[in-house]
């Protein structure tokens, strides 16, 4: 038995955690770890695509087979970490603002596939390199073969798999700035319609079925009546928590463009409150 409200406890330490320079010193921390564990991966890359690039480039040493070709298990290994330090970035930058929607300025998928650039550009000497190129010498017939197109893309591997992840990186970061964007401009636009006028009340009527513990994505229903009196259902796919599922029956606040009252972009709904634009979805 305790004399503290656990549900109240929660809430003060969520709200301590708020803008703390503890927070944001965990948010770098994981930051670190994610450029460390894509330079990790990058690595691992290298380590796992050696061996089979000195087989397409016929390198046939097998007397002084590089150490490399033995690290092949860093690149599960990172992919793994990666895995669960991802999401708790997310988890610690919600922490830090309050708020678990909007995404940070940097996301982890491009501080990670930064890193991973980082560690393909920096152990770039440990790539096995051919002693002939062009062409592959078979000493027990003493015939020079060709490369082949397959050969040539292997031989330029530590050129454009870095040059793809930075690729990548550019590409993550972009589509984080867009996302961002796109998440500003929606909340402008609740905030716009909170001011012009009241949310409307309406109702679950589908709600989702989550096993206790887990978290899932699924779709939901809820209805609600216009400004001209007219019922109308609306179909939402979100992610949730076994505790915050919506249930048929459960209270929502909806807002809407009384001119376009059928274009769904302009629908937004509220499951608590019903005066914040950041509750808004």
């Amino acid at each position: 038995m305790s004399t503290i409200d656990p549900v109240q406890a929660r809430r003060a330490r969520a709200t301590r955690r708020v803008g703390s320079p503890q927070t944001l010193a965990q948010l770098w921390t994981v930051g670190v770890m994610l450029f460390l564990l894509g330079a990790l991966l990058g690595f691992g890359l290298i380590a796992e695509r050696n061996s089979g690039r000195q087989m397409a480039l016929g390198i046939r040493d097998f007397d002084a087979e590089p150490w490399i070709n033995d690290a092949w298990y860093a690149l599960p290994a990172a992919f793994v970490l990666l895995l669960g330090a991802l999401p708790l970035y997310f988890l610690v930058y919600a922490n830090l603002i309050g708020d678990p929607r909007p995404l940070p300025p940097v996301d982890p998928f491009t501080i990670a596939l930064a890193g991973t650039t980082t560690g393909l550009v920096a152990f770039a000497g440990l790539w096995t390199q051919p002693q002939r190129v062009g062409s592959t010498l078979d000493e027990h017939f003493d015939t020079v073969d060709a490369w082949s197109s397959a050969a040539w893309a292997s031989y330029w591997l530590p050129v454009w798999l870095p040059a793809l992840a930075a690729a990548l990186t550019v590409v993550a970061f972009v589509t984080c700035r867009l996302l961002r964007r796109r998440s500003s401009r929606r909340v402008d636009a609740v905030r716009r319609m909170l001011a012009a006028g009241h949310p409307t009340p309406g109702t679950v009527t589908e709600g989702v079925d989550i096993s206790p513990g887990t978290r899932t994505i699924a779709s939901w229903r809820f209805t609600y009546a216009d400004a001209r009196g007219m019922q109308r259902w609306v179909k939402r796919t979100n992610a949730f928590e076994w505790q915050t599922a919506p249930k048929p029956g459960q209270r929502v606040w909806v807002l809407f463009d009384p001119a376009r009252p059928g274009d769904t972009s302009r629908i937004f709904v509220s499951r608590s409150s019903p005066d914040r634009a950041e509750d808004y979805a």
